[in-house]
């Protein structure tokens, strides 16, 4: 800052009187020694100077040192009077400000060198200083190219991982490998395990740019690493910007070093149960497996062999149980290396149930019969039995004493094995009770109002062999079986004959004959309108109620007949007199007509029944 710089374009007179005033010189020059800018912005240089004394003359002047080694300069301020010099590569895109600032616009990579500031002065002499300009630019994102190639772990040298980029940046920036977010810590030196090769450019546009290719010699425990690269880069005021790339795993071939078996489907196994065996190594890329069954006197039935490692055992049955064994094809493990291994399944079973009677059984009306059921297993069965949806017994056998029509029909023995949910057995059994037709008690008597008129009847039975049943007089016959119950209807015309002896329905088999006779009952339209059911020994009392209600409808009307009488007679509708006869008969009568006289001599009973207070008295209106 003491010494004075001379300008290149200097006349050798002002030179001379620069170094003159030089020697007595006391003025004094502050630039900032580092300006930090980033790339793309502007950039201001500040320059002040102090000196004793007024000066008429000073003259502040900006120069740089041009790509031949020489001083050049860019701009000046002459007693307030700036300007810009011509012919340098500042020259549109420099300026100076008030207080001899130098403002260069739009910075780039090539703009980070020294810039001179020279103050002269006509009484205090000269002097300068330089200021450095330092330009930042951030880099592109990292970029990673990964070897997609697999790698092996019996490799006796490090193969190439990946290479990391980062481009224009300025200051050039560093490059570091990390493995599960730990610094791997690489030299640059090459090594038969970790090394880095790193090499860096510089673009046209001044910016750089590095790249690193990280390598390496995997192991096994490399499998589940994740790798990624970190670029760190300078900024302003010192600080220090990471990017860190995506992070990426290895393609890597290792041999198998231990094998597992295991069931993937449930562990309690029945009949009819879909099976899953898987057989897995734990080397990469997976090796093809093959399966077998280990047979008595160690044959070995071949199973198959599978890319997935998977056996898959459909609809079980007890058969499948026993030894199985798998062995991975891996013909880079060593010998050592037991590919091997075995495992045993137990399927749980049911055997068929053994019924006694089988399929079916013929027993006489009243008669008793026991049925009985065995059922064997992997697991001691539970045994019950049931009629249709309802349970009716529990355990090996099952009593039927008395044998009704309704017991007979279809028994189910079903077992089952309470811890095991879905392993169950069933048989039936058809129980045929036999005897003569029984009728099934329905109502006896018909009713129907006129002659002519089609009533239905209705004959049910049971038995076995199936009844036959016929009906006494002729007619519309439509007959439904249902299990040991025949049911026949029959429509038929009423005639006088019917209406007197009746109509009879016989059910007959090979073990007898029974009759059921229906008796025909007229009665009025009313009675058979009537809400009320009639059903058997209730007809009397249902025509009894219809006579009651008939009663007290007649005795309501007569009230109502009464007071109507007696309201008109109230308000002298109707003339009433002592003495006075009124014929109820038309006036044209014959000689038998009946002539009514109506007397008033009993005017006290009159007057008591007709007069308003009760009292004696008689008005225009008594009667």
């Amino acid at each position: 800052m003491g010494s004075a710089a001379r300008p290149a374009t200097a006349p050798l007179p002002l030179l001379l009187l620069l170094a003159f005033a030089a020697c007595q010189a006391e003025v004094q020059v502050s630039v900032p020694p580092v300006v930090e800018v980033l790339l793309g912005q502007d950039a201001s240089i500040w320059c002040t100077h102090s000196a004793k004394g007024a000066d008429p003359y000073l003259l502040v002047e900006w120069f740089i040192m041009d790509r031949n080694g020489e001083h050049r300069r860019v701009a000046y301020s002459e007693e307030n009077r700036r300007g810009v010099d011509t012919g340098t590569e500042y020259t549109d895109r420099v300026s100076m400000d008030a207080d001899n600032s130098l403002v260069i616009r739009a910075v780039e990579v090539s703009d980070e060198r020294n810039f001179t500031c020279r103050v002269m002065s006509s009484t205090s002499g000269s002097s300068g200083g330089a200021a450095h300009l330092k330009v930042y630019g951030a880099p592109e994102a990292p970029e990673v190219t990964v070897n997609h190639r697999t790698l092996s772990v019996t490799e006796d040298a490090a193969s190439e991982i990946a290479k990391c980029e980062s481009r224009n940046a300025n200051p050039l920036p560093t490059v570091s490998w990390y493995k599960d977010g730990h610094p791997l810590n690489a030299p640059t030196e090459r090594n038969k395990e970790l090394y880095v090769v790193s090499r860096t450019v510089t673009e046209a546009s001044g910016l750089h740019s590095i790249s690193s290719v990280l390598f390496l010699r995997p192991t096994k425990a490399d499998k589940d690493s994740h790798f990624s690269c970190q670029v760190n880069y300078s900024m302003p005021r010192g600080e220090v910007v990471s990017n860190f790339s995506e992070p990426f795993q290895l393609q890597l071939h290792y041999y198998t070093e231990n094998v597992r078996f295991v069931l993937i489907s449930p562990e309690v196994i029945k009949e009819g149960d879909d099976v899953q065996l898987r057989c897995q190594g734990d080397g990469h890329p997976p090796s093809e497996t093959v399966f077998f069954k280990v047979e008595a006197g160690k044959a070995m039935e071949d199973l198959g062999t599978k890319t997935d490692g998977i056996l898959l055992l459909n609809q079980v049955t007890k058969a499948d149980s026993g030894t199985y064994r798998c062995q991975v094809l891996d013909f880079d493990s060593p010998p050592e290396v037991n590919l091997e291994q075995e495992m045993t399944i137990d399927v749980n079973y049911l055997d068929p149930l053994i019924l006694n009677p089988d399929k079916s059984v013929s027993v006489n009306l009243g008669e008793s019969v026991e049925l009985s059921c065995s059922a064997t297993g992997s697991q001691t069965p539970k045994l019950s039995w049931r009629k249709g949806k309802e349970q009716v017994g529990e355990g090996e056998t099952l009593a039927l004493n008395s044998l009704t029509y309704h017991m007979a029909g279809v028994y189910t023995c079903e077992a089952s094995v309470p811890s095991i949910p879905g392993l169950h057995r069933d048989k039936t059994v058809k129980v045929i009770v036999e005897g003569m037709p029984k009728l099934e008690q329905r109502q006896t008597r018909s009713h129907y109002h006129s002659l002519n008129q089609v009533v239905k009847l209705t004959c049910s039975a049971l038995g076995h062999p199936e009844p036959e049943i016929r009906w006494s007089a002729p007619g519309t016959v439509s007959v439904n079986t249902s299990g040991n119950r025949v049911t026949s209807e029959l429509e038929v015309e009423v005639t006088a004959e019917l209406a007197q002896q009746g109509v009879t329905c016989q059910a007959k088999n090979a073990h007898g004959t029974v009759d059921q006779r229906f008796q025909l009952e007229i009665v009025s339209p009313t009675t058979l309108a009537s809400p009320v059911p009639t059903v058997d020994g209730q007809d009397g009392q249902g025509g009894s109620t219809v006579a009651v209600i008939a009663v007290c409808v007649c005795v309501l009307l007569l009230l109502l007949i009464v007071g109507f009488f007696y309201f008109m007679q109230r308000r002298g509708c109707l003339p009433c007199g002592s003495g006075e006869k009124r014929s109820l008969t038309p006036k044209e009568g014959n000689p038998d007509d009946t002539l009514v006289e109506m007397k008033t001599d009993k005017r006290n009973e009159q007057t008591g029944l007709l007069s308003p207070g009760g009292g004696g008295g008689g008005g225009p209106n008594e009667c």
